[in-house]
């Protein structure tokens, strides 16, 4: 990372001064906090993204408010899952309050002779416990109306990665469901996962191939290579099948083969 001292100060010369100072890195910074690393969006980085969007309102004063949220969403969103891995759910709420606003501001600013209530009714509504949700009505593809709401960065659950075992070694077999098992946690983390899951799901008609079983839908599964990684199988879907969890402790304990039933397409 280069002159660390650089970065931190020329006082700083050791590991403990880095890490107990903290450092700011990728939009992270990275700090002890009474002796436990924590790792937080970094303020410079929440300043950067705050600023994007108050530019963006700002361009958009005349705006309908459908569109305005159709801008601000995805950078919202994008932001948020960024950093859904950190210690950020404080950040997360900040945030939110520094959007709502820059958002009444530019309510307010459209109707200088309305009051504060005719705003708020016209612009911001009740959402199950939220209230204050910036929200429009908008017309679906199909022509329908919907209803349109801004994202909320304090609504991303957060998701610590979990580490991978010290002594774990993707070349040994004996650590092959250990690392089948993180497979099966990380698609069902993340949306592309999850459709692959789907896919697969769908295309084994819903079934183990090992007891012909139903699979069902609530993660009651595991994740099996049927040419396993330390043998240089892939992550692809030809190479995946979905086992109850008793049928893929059976096949590991047992050194079995699962094969691919004809109809499960790559």
């Amino acid at each position: 990372m280069g002159n660390r001292s650089a970065i931190l100060g020329a006082g700083c010369h050791n590991e403990n001064c880095w890490i107990e100072e903290g450092f700011d890195f990728l939009g992270w910074n990275v700090r002890k906090y009474n002796g436990k690393l924590l790792i937080k969006p970094s303020k410079k980085n929440v300043t950067t993204f705050l600023q994007n969007i108050r530019e963006t309102v700002k361009a958009n004063k005349q705006a309908k408010q459908v569109n305005l949220i159709g801008l601000l969403n995805p950078k919202i969103k994008g932001w948020a899952n960024y950093h859904q891995s950190s210690v950020a759910k404080a950040t997360f709420t900040k945030v939110d309050y520094e959007i709502w606003k820059t958002l009444w501001q530019w309510s307010t600013r459209r109707h200088p002779n309305k009051s504060k209530h005719w705003i708020k009714a016209k612009y911001f509504k009740t959402v199950g416990s939220r209230n204050w949700v910036f929200m429009a009505k908008a017309t679906a593809s199909d022509g329908k109306s919907i209803d349109m709401q801004l994202a909320s960065a304090s609504s991303t659950p957060i998701r610590r990665h979990i580490k991978i075992k010290s002594t774990a070694n993707p070349f040994n077999p004996k650590d092959e469901t250990y690392f089948e098992n993180r497979l099966d946690w990380k698609m069902k983390a993340s949306l592309q996962g999850k459709r692959k899951l789907a896919r697969l799901w769908v295309s084994q008609k819903m079934r183990c191939p090992v007891c012909h079983q139903l699979i069902d839908e609530h993660g009651n599964w595991n994740i099996h290579h049927i040419h396993p990684k330390t043998e240089g199988g892939s992550d692809a879907l030809s190479n995946l099948v979905m086992l109850h969890p008793n049928c893929h402790r059976q096949i590991h304990s047992q050194d079995l083969k699962v094969v691919k039933p004809a109809s499960i397409e790559a």
